[in-house]
Parts: structure tokens; sequence; C-alpha cells
């Protein structure tokens, strides 16, 4: 049984995440774009998220992140047979005020189980977080269909026209959805994506900076030069010297 908090992560691009059995994570702050098999989840303030064994999970995104995740093996636990143990799909579950709260301080008190290896204290406080578990909810399809576009791996961001055609909505509509159901904006989500893709790419210094952008979908390199500046403060080159 593993259980380990997180607060502040400010890494960039793909974050492995490595686990055994189930694994689980509850943002108290901030959030987590998680992909999972492929598909991305958003977790925000208050959500649990629980994914069944043998998933490959990645982290896309991070924006001042606190809370807690961890993992736990099925043998660790007193009682197996809740039914969100037999999911095949992740759980995402949204909890409120006074459960949120509770929630938190509970997984808060298991990190501390786990530095005192107190066995006893981990396997009751899972044993209350499962009981607390139902099947989750997932975004609007138009949303989460976006999303999965937007954080193709290795694939330039396109605009949110070219993503609205596809879905077949207006552009309005689909910053509207996507802000209702995410708090951000369409384009603030195709930025995040195509900033963490020119980061990734300017690590290899193989590639030329003008390449970069053309594959960030930005065919102008002093604009790219720009955009890139006003979201770290540094010049492309700036970054590439600094990795």
């Amino acid at each position: 049984m593993t259980i380990s908090g997180i607060k502040d992560i400010t890494k960039d691009g793909y974050i492995p995440f490595e686990y055994s059995g189930f694994a689980f994570s509850y943002v108290t702050e901030g959030e987590a774009l998680v992909e999972i098999e492929g598909e991305n989840s958003l977790v925000g303030p208050g959500q649990f998220i629980l994914i069944p064994e043998g998933k490959e999970v990645i982290l896309r995104h991070l924006q001042q992140c606190s809370g807690f995740y961890g993992s736990f093996s099925i043998d660790f636990l007193k009682d197996a047979s809740y039914p969100i143990l037999r999911a095949c799909e992740p759980s995402l579950q949204s909890f409120w005020f006074d459960d949120a709260v509770f929630i938190a301080a509970l997984l808060k008190r298991m990190c501390t189980a786990f530095e005192d290896n107190d066995c006893k204290f981990l396997q009751s406080g899972i044993d209350m977080v499962l009981s607390q578990l139902r099947p989750g909810t997932k975004v609007a399809s138009v949303p989460e269909k976006f999303l999965q576009m937007v954080f193709q791996r290795d694939k330039a961001p396109m605009s949110v026209s070219e993503y609205a055609r596809i879905l077949e909505v207006s552009p309005n509509y689909l910053n509207k959805i996507v802000k209702s159901h995410t708090h951000r904006t369409a384009m603030d989500w195709v930025e995040i994506a195509r900033l963490n893709l020119a980061k990734q790419l300017l690590k290899d210094r193989n590639i030329p900076v003008v390449e970069v952008a053309e594959r960030c979908g930005i065919d102008d390199q002093s604009y790219f030069a720009r955009f890139f500046k006003k979201k770290t403060g540094l010049t492309p080159s700036r970054f590439r010297d600094s990795q």
C-alpha cells in the first residue's frame, strides 16, 4: 500500500505516473489533466478519481495543484466487495462542502499513517473512502472530445474554429460549453497544449526553433517567440539553454 501527498506541482510535459494495483487522486486546489489509456480526464477541487488496475496513467497538465495521490493492492483491503472495485473504467466523483473537508482531512491523516507504517489505520482509511464512492461521471461529450483532440500526443494544436468544425458546433458554443465544464475557454486549452508541446520539443536541441514553432501550429516564428515569452518569461532560445 502506498500513499503520498502532492502540492504545487509545476513540472511540464508528459509526467509518467507509476503505480501498482488501484491508483487514486484527490485534488484540493488547482487542476490536473490525467490521461488514462489515451483518454483525458480533468480533475478539479473536491474531485476524487479511482483508476482500476493495469491502466497506463500520464499527468498531462497541472496548474497550482495540491491534494493527494496513492495506490493500493486488492489484497490489502479489509473488504474487497465494493462495486466500485469491479468497474473497468476510471471513476470520477465530486465531494462538496463538509464531505470535501472530511475526505481531505482523512487523506492527510493517511499520509501520516503511511509515514508511521500504521497499516491498520491505512486499511480503515481506504475502506472509508471506498464506502463513499459511487459510479463516477465524466464531463459532457463535447468538452471531453475537445480535450482528447487538443492533447493528442505530438500533434500540433489547431484553432478553436477548426475544432468547432470537426465537432459540428459553432466556435462560440464550443468556448461556452468548454468553459462551463472546465472553467477555461477552448482557446485557453489550445494555448496550454501548444505551450506544453513547445517546451517538450525545445528540449531536443536537434530541432530548430523555427521547426518547433511549425510543429506547434504556428507558422510565424516571431509570433511564436512572443507567445512563448508571454507565457514563460523566456524566449524559446533562453528556455532551451536553461534545460
